[in-house]
């Protein structure tokens, strides 16, 4: 379990999603301790990964977007991709809580389309479920109590096997959300989303079925029936991101996928697999978002594998 220091990065936050992404463990528990003195307050920012915060000594604020949520001892808020906030103890003795940060491509993994339409999407791009207060009145409480300790435990101690209790803990968790989203939409699995949710929802589909492909801007503007402009003031309103940023990341994810599954595929052949006609710039935007070259990544991913008998 990691200690949460103060930081002045501002691009800290995407780092720790690219640091998680990289170990092929998104999952990270902080012990985030207000009472220790020269206490700071956790700034706006906002993040790819969902992040569950359990409360357990004294009482702390949690800001999303523009409302102010009071959370005292045993309450649990989670905080959905994308939604800006902040924490902050309510007085100067502090408070003391740990927060699970999780990627989404810790449910599923990253290629199982059908089950992130069915699953995955409705919750994250749910306009109604931006944060959830959940106490100890509520009647799912131990529903989500009962696993966020279990992977608090999990990641502390780290038996053998931790990795695979926290993610049962992790797709419990995530059922009672998506139940949260079917009993509060009129048809099951529907989401409640702005006109730009909608259309970024499904220029993300588009991209996810035809990324291999040399699609464009007019390509992704044309499947949500948009111009252009209006394409990218969607991604830039819901996600800030224009949509050839989204495009680029996402073959960048399916790259490393590809990296771990065909180990004997050059750096060229996967950056072609992916939509890259030129291996240069593949390397570029690689490291733009990886931190590191393919050719890093793939060293480390064989400094892990276990050596041949």
């Amino acid at each position: 379990m990691a200690n949460y220091n103060t930081h002045d990065d501002p691009d800290y936050y995407q780092k720790r999603t690219k640091s998680l992404l990289q170990t092929d463990y998104p999952l990270s528990v902080l012990n985030i301790d207000f009472t220790i003195s020269d206490s700071f307050v956790i700034h706006w920012h906002w993040h790819e990964d969902i992040e569950l915060v359990y409360i357990l000594e004294g009482q702390a604020y949690v800001t999303c977007e523009e409302e102010q949520i009071l959370a005292t001892p045993g309450d649990i808020v989670f905080i959905n991709q994308a939604v800006r906030h902040f924490i902050t103890p309510t007085n100067p003795e502090g408070c003391i809580l740990r927060s699970v940060i999780v990627h989404p491509s810790f449910i599923f993994g990253f290629g199982q389309l059908e089950m992130e339409k069915k699953y995955i999407t409705p919750v994250l791009h749910d306009a109604s479920l931006k944060h959830l207060h959940i106490t100890p009145k509520v009647s799912c409480y131990e529903a989500f109590r009962s696993p966020i300790e279990e992977i608090i435990n999990q990641n502390e101690e780290k038996p053998i096997g931790f990795e695979l209790i926290s993610k049962a803990s992790i797709l419990h968790i995530w059922k009672e959300l998506f139940s949260f989203v079917v009993e509060n939409n009129p048809v099951p699995g529907k989401k409640i989303a702005a006109q730009d949710e909608q259309r970024v929802k499904q220029a993300i589909l588009y991209i996810q079925e035809h990324y291999m492909e040399s699609i464009t801007l007019d390509d992704i503007a044309d499947s949500i029936l948009v111009s252009k402009s209006e394409c990218c003031r969607c991604f830039k309103r819901t996600l800030n991101v224009t949509p050839f940023e989204y495009l680029m990341k996402y073959r960048i994810l399916e790259s490393t996928k590809k990296m771990h599954k065909k180990t004997l595929e050059s750096i060229s052949e996967i950056a072609g697999s992916v939509g890259f006609n030129n291996t240069s710039y593949y390397n570029k935007i690689f490291k733009k978002y990886m931190n590191c070259t393919p050719t890093e990544y793939r060293t480390s991913i064989k400094k892990d594998l276990p050596p041949l008998s």
